[in-house]
């Protein structure tokens, strides 16, 4: 009696096809209710199907994959333009910032985004599902073996990384560095057995850490964009130095914070 060959995934492709499923599970809850949760969850997504992407490149040719990048950033972009949004209202929120808010950044203003990526919601989805496709291929004939190598060498430029005199300039270099290695780490195991060990908690608690960082500078960028500096209403300026005061302050404790965690992280090293 004859036995059909069992088809043996690797944790490549499984990782793949889990991002397939809840793509499309976190698109369709966002197009549903429009709220935060989805949307930050479906960006997650996004990110992780990007760091694939970027490692089929170290392997293939890069040309195969310029349609397939190009129609990824531009559902990233949009969908990422909404989330530095709300952050930013919830910041002004929550520090009762409610003349920046009304005169400069209206609530109304995120139900307009989200109501013009509705409209484009089909269109995004065909483009994912075509990403799809034209990553699949690569997917199931990458032979187990490199996503491991692409792992060893990721760590060896972050530990290079940190090993230098770095400024806050590198921070976010080394963020999208340290992601990627977290996703690749996934590539080689399952997730559950890969979210452990003292390497990995100080990764993830640094790129955590930049991670908020950088939204601060974010916030404060979009603000100073906007020359608040330049009206003349009063109400509006005591708004902005205490903007000003509080992401000072808050920037400040964070680069603070990162600065202690790599000189730790050095001196154990």
């Amino acid at each position: 009696m004859q036995h059909s060959p069992i088809t043996m995934h690797s944790s490549l492709q499984r990782y793949f096809a889990l991002r397939i499923k809840n793509l499309f599970n976190y698109l369709h809850d966002f197009e549903l209710t429009g709220a935060e949760g989805p949307l930050h969850d479906f960006r997650v997504e996004l990110k992780r199907l990007k760091s694939i992407i970027k490692f089929l490149k170290t392997i293939y040719s890069k040309d195969k994959f310029k349609k397939t990048a190009f129609l990824l950033d531009s559902v990233f972009q949009h969908a990422g333009e909404i989330r530095e949004y709300q952050l930013l209202l919830q910041w002004l929120n929550g520090h009762k910032l409610t003349h920046l808010i009304q005169n400069y950044f209206p609530e109304e203003k995120i139900k307009k985004m989200i109501f013009r990526f509705h409209q484009h919601s089909s269109s995004y989805e065909s483009d994912l599902k075509e990403v799809i496709e034209r990553c699949s291929k690569f997917i199931h004939t990458t032979n187990k073996i490199l996503p491991e190598q692409y792992v060893i060498e990721l760590n060896a430029k972050i530990d290079k990384m940190l090993h230098k005199r770095l400024t806050s300039d590198d921070w976010h270099e080394l963020r999208k560095l340290i992601k990627q290695w977290i996703y690749a780490t996934n590539w080689i195991s399952e997730e559950e057995d890969t979210n452990q060990g003292s390497q990995f908690s100080f990764y993830n608690k640094l790129q955590e850490s930049i991670g908020h960082w950088h939204d601060l500078q974010v916030i404060k960028e979009t603000i100073f964009q906007k020359q608040i500096h330049l009206s003349a209403e009063i109400d509006i300026q005591k708004d902005l130095s205490k903007a000003m005061e509080k992401l000072n302050h808050a920037i400040r404790y964070r680069e603070t914070h990162i600065n202690e965690m790599i000189a730790k992280a050095m001196a154990v090293a």
